[in-house]
């Protein structure tokens, strides 16, 4: 295989920078990173926090269904919720509808420790969209959803 050199070039059609999923994780990852150091205090990752802020958006959840909500995998998402469960913020319980199925909930320490979170992760929000009008925050959001959505066949 050959080497190329400096002065060598290749036709690239495909400007990384100009991608939209490069940019798209470019910027998830600043921001994650950032959320991430404002989360050591609190003694949470950034995704054992999507877990507790999915969890008291949306209480009672499977682990399936916490896979989707808080963009976890599911072999991270065991560990997270097992991790969150010895501390105390998470508990799990027979699900009502199906009682093979295991339903995750916050406890109440949990949910107190996500709602002393939450203005926090809305600040980082707000300060990533300082420049942005609230018409475009909308277009933005709508535009994420529906990646996200078209992205479905790739996965």
């Amino acid at each position: 295989m050959k080497t190329l050199t400096h002065s060598e070039s290749i036709e690239v059609s495909h400007n990384l920078e100009q991608a939209i999923p490069y940019l798209v994780t470019r910027a998830g990852t600043r921001m994650g990173n950032a959320f991430s150091k404002a989360l050591k205090p609190y003694g949470l990752s950034l995704s054992e926090w999507r877990v507790c802020a999915s969890l008291g958006y949306k209480p009672r959840q499977t682990l399936s269904e916490l896979v989707t909500h808080a963009s976890v995998d599911m072999s991270a998402l065991s560990r997270i919720v097992d991790r969150l469960a010895q501390q105390g913020i998470v508990r799990r319980a027979k699900s009502e509808l199906d009682g093979r199925a295991v339903s995750l909930s916050l406890t109440p320490e949990g949910a107190s420790l996500a709602r002393e979170i939450a203005p926090l992760a809305k600040h980082y929000e707000k300060v990533a969209l300082t420049r942005f009008t609230p018409q475009e925050v909308d277009i933005l959001r709508r535009l994420l959803i529906q990646l996200y959505d078209n992205a479905e066949p790739l996965a």
